[in-house]
């Protein structure tokens, strides 16, 4: 008799343990649920300041956005192997100012933030957000695909710091191989 108390016992403690879990998983989905609704009416929202996209991230200078080609992407000084990152040359004129901005972007690795910049045409808009100096730069393309480098290995791309401010979005070429530059030249048309 006494085993049947025991053995009723433990499976008492384990339907209420079980009963426990099932629950805690069911408000976790039901969280998940309210958060991809929120998301769902709110993510398609543009915010009013550049300031406001701030991150607390170390080394993030600012933001890159290609609306043509769905690129949303931070900008650092740093690393180009960051995830969703692209990298300014410290070399190259600062983001917005006079002469040629440089950021290398990887098309196949890491995210490849630049993996569809082939479908770039003149006239297609690329955003720049400045962290650095809560500024916001507007840039149109001008050429894409007929600057290929392919003695960049020997032959370093030189970037000038005088003249209208532009801005060089520079990947491998072709995508996923490492044999040539590919440029794709930009002008400012707008900044506030």
């Amino acid at each position: 008799m006494n085993y049947r108390v025991y053995a009723f016992l433990i499976l008492f403690i384990s339907f209420i343990f079980a009963s426990f879990i099932f629950l805690k998983a069911y408000l976790n989905h039901q969280k998940i649920i309210k958060y991809k609704e929120i998301v769902k009416e709110h993510g398609n929202q543009r915010l009013s300041s550049p300031s406001i996209y701030a991150v607390p991230q170390r080394n993030v200078i600012g933001r890159l956005v290609i609306p043509k080609i769905g690129l949303d992407c931070l900008i650092k000084e740093t690393s180009v192997n960051d995830y969703n990152t692209v990298y300014h040359y410290p070399e190259s004129a600062g983001l917005g100012e006079n002469g040629e901005c440089a950021l290398l972007g990887h098309r196949t690795l890491f995210s490849g933030p630049f993996k569809r910049i082939g479908e770039l045409s003149p006239g297609d808009e690329v955003i720049v957000y400045d962290y650095t100096r809560s500024r916001k730069y507007i840039y149109v393309v001008v050429s894409n695909g007929e600057d290929i480098r392919w003695d960049y290995k020997n032959n370093p791309i030189r970037f000038e710091h005088g003249g209208e401010p532009r801005l060089l979005l520079i990947t491998c070429y072709p995508p996923g191989r490492k044999d040539a530059a590919w440029i794709t030249h930009c002008i400012l048309i707008k900044s506030y």
